[in-house]
C-alpha cells in the first residue's frame, strides 16, 4: 500500500481528500492518503480533517515510492507544480470519483483528476493535470490540453480542442468543433459558438471577447 501526498492544502485541497477517502472505501486503490503539502503550513488550520501539512511544496523533497495528487485550483499553478515535480521524480495518479463516468477509449495523462458525477464520452484525449469539477464533462472526439480546468456543470461538447490552461467558469457550454487557445478563459455561463483565440476571455451568451 502506498501513500498518497495531496499538493494543496486550501479549499480544493479539502475537498479533494473527501474524494479521495470515498475512493478508499468503494475501491482497492493501493494507497492511503498520507497528508498535504502546502507552503502555509498552518492551511488546515480550523478544520478537523485529520490529516496534517507534512510540509512545504518549496522543500519539499519528493518520495519515489510515494503518489502524488495536485490539488491547486489555479490550472497554471497546477501544471507547473506539477511538471516540477515529475522532473524530480514523482508518480501521479488519475484521482477518478467514484460516480465519475469515463467511457470507452478515453485516453489520458497523469495527475487528472475527475470529481464526483463528472465524466467524459468516448474517444476523448486528455493531456496532464486536468480538473474536472462536479457535473462536467467532455463530449466525443475531444481533445484536452494539459492543465485545464472545468469548473462545476460545464459542458464541453463534442469534438471540441482547448488548449493548455484553458479554464471554463461554471456552467460555460462549448458547443460542438469550437478550438479555444491556449490560456484562454471562459466566463461563467458562457455559451461559446466561436473558435477562441490564445489568451483571450470570454463571457456571456453568445459568448463575446472581454475588451
Amino acid at each position: 500500500m502506498k501513500d498518497l501526498f495531496i499538493i494543496g492544502a486550501g479549499g480544493f485541497g479539502r475537498e479533494l481528500l473527501s474524494y479521495a477517502l470515498d475512493i478508499m472505501k468503494t475501491d482497492e486503490c493501493g494507497w492511503v492518503v498520507k497528508g498535504f503539502i502546502d507552503d502555509n503550513l498552518n492551511a488546515l488550520a480550523g478544520f478537523n480533517t485529520g490529516y496534517h501539512v507534512l510540509g512545504s511544496v518549496i522543500n519539499h523533497s519528493v518520495d519515489k515510492e510515494a503518489l502524488y495528487i495536485c490539488a491547486i485550483g489555479d490550472g497554471k499553478k497546477r501544471l507547473t507544480i506539477g511538471r516540477e515535480f515529475l522532473g524530480n521524480g514523482a508518480q501521479f495518479i488519475n484521482l477518478i470519483h467514484p460516480t465519475a463516468r469515463i467511457r470507452e477509449r478515453v485516453k489520458m495523462g497523469i495527475g487528472n483528476i475527475f470529481c464526483p458525477h463528472s465524466g467524459s464520452s468516448p474517444d476523448v484525449t486528455i493531456g496532464d493535470f486536468v480538473l474536472v469539477n462536479c457535473r462536467s464533462g467532455f463530449g466525443h472526439d475531444c481533445m484536452i490540453g494539459s492543465g485545464c480546468t472545468l469548473s462545476g456543470g460545464c459542458d464541453v461538447t463534442g469534438n471540441c480542442k482547448l488548449g493548455e490552461g484553458v479554464f471554463l467558469g461554471s456552467k460555460a457550454v462549448i458547443t460542438p468543433g469550437r478550438k479555444i487557445g491556449d490560456y484562454a478563459k471562459i466566463a461563467a455561463g458562457a455559451v461559446v459558438f466561436t473558435h477562441v483565440k490564445a489568451g483571450k476571455t470570454m463571457y456571456g451568451n453568445p459568448a463575446m471577447v472581454l475588451k
